[in-house]
């Protein structure tokens, strides 16, 4: 399907901009009763797992650089707290940015900041979106059952930090629900730039608008950027939840139809942001800035 298209492919590249300890029952929801749920997802034990936040570039040979996802602003290196609001400096406490920020990252790359004009946001949880103050010149997409998920009363309960976010002039927001078609085992899908080089899939359930991006490489193969629908490759061949969704059965919807993609497509490279080893499948690996992490 995704890999035997013909058409445009582009150049994807990871960035690793920090680690998070998450206990194990954090990451695959533990069985029993709500307590016992709760004490494994949130004390992390001996077999916590450590994990990569990431970002990727794209560059398209006519569109030129988008990115998917940010890293971390400075200060988010400096004080967590300061940088993601009391609330969620606790929750995500255990966040290790990058000792180089992501503009700074983002240079290692090659892009300049002030240049990047696009940037397709998985979802607006905190630690995806810190670095979005250091691209000032930047258009985001994301779904707008996402975007509306911020604008709640109580915005930290559900893991944003409205401090990170642009005003809304310079929001693209995606309506999966009007403009969404069908592609493989994929609901809604929107072509982005309508050459079918990246694809945007709704993906909700992590979030209330979670979305992943399959994107065409240059050659020939694909790669499907999950975000957080799923922490890791073992959540979708397995079909685990975490201890904690938006919606579990969106997020159960959304597991099965990347375990269907990944079925049908064996070629294409699935990359959960937070799986510990499947980002370094990607092309490029070995010169991805790390920041010193």
């Amino acid at each position: 399907m995704a890999g035997s298209d013909e058409g445009v492919g582009v150049q994807l590249s990871v960035i690793l901009t920090g680690h998070a300890t998450m206990p194990r029952g954090y990451v695959y929801r533990a069985p029993g009763n709500v307590l016992s749920k709760l004490r494994a997802g949130l004390v992390a034990g001996e077999d916590a797992l450590r994990v990569p936040c990431l970002a990727y570039v794209v560059r398209h040979p006519a569109a030129g650089t988008l990115l998917i996802d940010t890293g971390f602003h400075p200060d988010a290196g400096r004080d967590l707290r300061r940088d993601f609001g009391l609330t969620l400096g606790l929750v995500m406490k255990s966040i290790e940015p990058a000792r180089e920020p992501f503009d700074a990252q983002l240079r290692t790359a090659g892009v300049e900041p002030e240049s990047v004009e696009s940037v397709l946001m998985t979802h607006l949880h905190a630690d995806h979106t810190s670095g979005m103050r250091l691209l000032p010149n930047a258009t985001f997409t994301c779904a707008r059952a996402e975007w509306e998920a911020t604008r709640s009363r109580f915005p930290a309960r559900g893991g944003y930090a409205p401090g990170h976010l642009p005003p809304r002039e310079r929001m693209r927001l995606v309506d999966f629900e009007a403009d969404g078609v069908p592609y493989g085992p994929f609901d809604r899908t929107v072509d982005l730039l309508g050459d079918g080089s990246i694809r945007l899939v709704y993906t909700p359930g992590h979030t209330p608008g979670h979305m992943s991006a399959l994107v065409r490489l240059d050659d020939g193969d694909s790669a499907m950027v999950v975000g957080d629908a799923a922490y890791t490759l073992h959540s979708i061949e397995e079909g685990v939840l975490p201890l904690l969704t938006a919606d579990d059965g969106q997020s159960v919807r959304s597991l099965r139809a990347l375990k269907s993609f990944a079925e049908q497509n064996p070629q294409a490279v699935v990359v959960p942001t937070h799986d510990p080893d499947a980002w370094r499948a990607l092309p490029n690996t070995d010169r991805a800035p790390s920041g010193a992490v």
